[in-house]
């Protein structure tokens, strides 16, 4: 397995910028670099109307954002990890959250490209979902949307996608989102990865990480600004109230962060 994943990032270094844009492992759909495909990635801005909720799809090439849009109100971008979709509930929980608080909320989904089991692949085309999340805050910037006034929030693998695209923003605006939230970033293949190749506290103003599984499924190092360690940032006391396997309760504490974050959400 190692050896097929050091393979596939070898490929990935070397061929980038030769190799047609998207290929496929088996059925495991692989892309990377610009241009964003939309028929993978895509955007839906959600946020609370007066009589009920109301969802638009957002182009992030051309971004038409709604009759009666509020700019008054912060912009909060959430993107699911791995396995994950746009609807699922670790994303609608969250979104739900901030909604209620009168924000708005683009929910990225990118399920197609991180769908089960293609975790390897799935690491890597989170640099192209990255990018595409770039794509669209520049692409705001014009309509009256600074970058500085977004918060990002990703979990698991979306919290390294929000790495990159506040990375790219640095490199293309020369500055960044003014906060990413990364909810127990993702730990596998990105244990000895170096900066620009994981989330850390040059990707915004102001990086908070919240730690849930440290050492298994999430990262154990600090790499915000700020670094919160849930109840030790292991071991998660409800995961363990009964006899199960040890991997399994390191993935309920995984999958836990959404759950705690969304309860506790704050501006």
């Amino acid at each position: 397995m190692w050896k097929k994943t050091v393979i596939l990032f070898f490929v990935y270094d070397v061929f980038r910028g030769v190799l047609p844009h998207r290929w496929a492992i088996g059925d495991c759909p692989l892309y990377y670099d610009e241009p964003c495909d939309t028929t993978k990635v895509n955007f839906h801005l959600s946020r609370s109307a007066r009589f009920g909720k109301c969802t638009t799809k957002i182009d992030p090439f051309k971004p038409n954002l709604p009759q009666g849009y509020n700019h008054l109100v912060p912009l909060k971008i959430v993107i699911h990890g791995y396995g994950g979709l746009g609807i699922d509930t670790a994303t609608t929980n969250v979104s739900k959250a901030y909604e209620d608080e009168g924000y708005n909320v683009i929910i990225v989904d990118w399920a197609p490209l991180g769908m089960l089991p293609c975790y390897p692949t799935a690491v890597i085309n989170t640099w192209h979902v990255g990018q595409c999340v770039a794509v669209l805050a520049v692409s705001l910037v014009p309509l009256g949307i600074s970058p500085t006034l977004v918060h990002v929030i990703g979990f698991s693998l979306g919290a390294h996608i929000a790495g990159f695209a506040g990375s790219h923003l640095n490199n293309v605006l020369g500055y960044s989102f003014g906060r990413i939230t990364g909810l127990d970033p993702a730990l596998p293949l990105f244990a000895k990865s170096s900066n620009d190749w994981k989330l850390d506290s040059s990707d915004a103003a102001f990086v908070d990480i919240i730690h849930t599984s440290s050492g298994t499924f999430g990262k154990i190092e600090a790499t915000g600004h700020l670094d919160f360690y849930v109840n030790g940032g292991s071991l998660q006391p409800f995961c363990t109230k009964r006899p199960s396997i040890w991997l399994l309760e390191k993935a309920c504490g995984h999958l836990l962060f959404n759950f705690e974050y969304h309860i506790t959400t704050y501006p």
